[in-house]
């Protein structure tokens, strides 16, 4: 949502920045309501495996997102890079962690 003051200054109207925060509503909603389905435990469609991939695909996603738009410094200094060495060094900081 912070982009959208950005969005506003660039130009768009408010009706396309609403419009657009609303398809992304709809399609997170649904990609949910997709994985919560798909991947219900009670269900047994996914075994422990599956599950533990998909969170942790979730995961890395997540934190690949952040570090690419709250970390504007380092992605000036790394580009493509930042997420993936933010991951890493998140996952080295968990192995640490679990020494």
């Amino acid at each position: 949502m912070a982009s959208s003051s950005g969005l506003r200054v660039a130009g768009w109207p408010l009706a396309r920045v609403v419009l657009m925060w609303s398809v992304v509503v709809v399609v997170s909603a649904l990609a949910a309501l997709a994985g919560y389905v798909l991947l219900d435990p009670a269900t047994g469609s996914v075994g422990p495996g599956g599950q533990a991939f998909a969170q942790a695909f979730a995961a890395g996603a997540l934190l690949t997102m952040l570090a690419d738009t709250m970390l504007p410094e380092a992605y000036e200094e790394e580009r493509n890079f930042t997420g993936a060495l933010v991951v890493l060094g998140f996952a080295g900081s968990l192995g640490l962690a679990a020494l």
